[in-house]
């Protein structure tokens, strides 16, 4: 008979997600930032609009994240992506941890909002500031 070890507690097998997104803290999103600046960047920039530095150097853009199609997108979608891989985009399961990949998702919707904000957006308090 074969003694098997048990798993410890919050382990997530290689492919498969959590079953739900963290709550959406400013930690998350700050550690969200973080990872993108590391491991998006260099193809999707700073701003998420598919010309990082990899494509100026001559290597074919990814999507922008600021189409309607990627806006509509659910969360999980990004998730997804940079766990499988997507097109020309390898997995970065084994790179960015479920926890760093929840966090780079949320931190793109915030992208995605930051381009395409209006003034309501703003809390009322604060619109007096802008110019």
């Amino acid at each position: 008979q074969h003694c098997r070890a048990s798993q410890p507690g919050n382990v997530v097998s290689y492919l498969q997600p959590p079953d739900t997104a963290p709550p959406l803290t400013l930690a998350l999103l700050q550690r969200g930032q973080e990872r993108f600046r590391i491991y998006c960047t260099p193809c999707h920039s700073e701003i998420g609009d598919g010309r990082g530095m990899i494509v100026q150097r001559g290597f074919p853009p990814p999507p922008s994240y600021h189409t309607d199609r990627l806006r509509d997108a659910p969360v999980q979608h990004f998730y997804d992506v940079m766990t499988q891989g997507y097109g020309a985009m390898y997995p970065f399961a084994d790179r960015i941890t479920p926890p760093d990949r929840w966090a780079i998702a949320a931190y793109i919707r915030v992208l995605q909002r930051s381009q395409n904000a209006t003034l309501t957006d703003v809390p009322a308090a604060a619109r007096g500031s802008l110019q």
